[in-house]
């Protein structure tokens, strides 16, 4: 039997098992995906999200560096506190706070031990 005949019939076999193979439904994108593919937003800034926190202050999320970088801002010329991510999906750490996105919401852990859990407002 020449080699190409041995090979033929499980070239297809191997075809034929990848074509019925289940494939899985993408992933939702993470916050960190939605905004850092962000261009311009309704206050003209790039990449700013305005978010309303628990205490009822109101906190302004600048996406930067493809979304592994934030600032968060008191108010929209506030000064930024900035904090980083090492991947996509992480936790932001900076030198006084962390910051947790899930869906739209945003938890922030400052050092005094204050949490503050915000809103994202408005739609996209």
């Amino acid at each position: 039997m020449m080699p190409g005949k041995r090979v033929l019939p499980a070239f297809i076999l191997v075809v034929g098992l990848a074509a019925c193979s289940e494939s899985k439904p993408p992933t939702p994108p993470t916050e960190q995906q939605i905004h850092s593919s962000d261009s311009a937003v309704a206050t003209g800034e790039m990449g700013r999200h305005p978010y309303r926190c628990s205490d009822g202050e109101p906190l302004f999320v600048d996406f930067k560096d493809n979304g592994l970088q934030i600032d968060l801002r008191p108010s929209n010329s506030g000064l930024p506190m900035t904090l980083t991510a090492p991947a996509q999906g992480l936790q932001y750490v900076g030198e006084t706070a962390t910051a947790t996105f899930k869906g739209s919401q945003l938890t922030v852990v400052e050092g005094d031990g204050r949490t503050r859990t915000c809103e994202r407002e408005g739609t996209r």
